[in-house]
């Protein structure tokens, strides 16, 4: 039973999260030898000053210049 978990800022929409699930999903079968019903994907949605790196909420840094 494989898990995974994918862990982005909030916002995509269901369409988005069902296309990447999807594209997972047949990662794992297709490659893997999974079983589709077996696999099982997870959604951590954050919000960016949830997301810290460095110490900083990932929305208080810059953008490369």
């Amino acid at each position: 039973m494989p898990v995974v978990r994918v862990s982005f800022f909030a916002g995509r929409s269901p369409e988005k999260k069902r296309q990447i699930a999807e594209a997972i999903t047949s990662a794992l079968v297709d490659i893997g030898g999974s079983k589709r019903d077996a696999v099982n994907v997870i959604f951590d949605n954050f919000a960016k000053e949830d997301w810290v790196i460095g110490g900083a909420p990932e929305f208080q840094k810059k953008a490369p210049e």
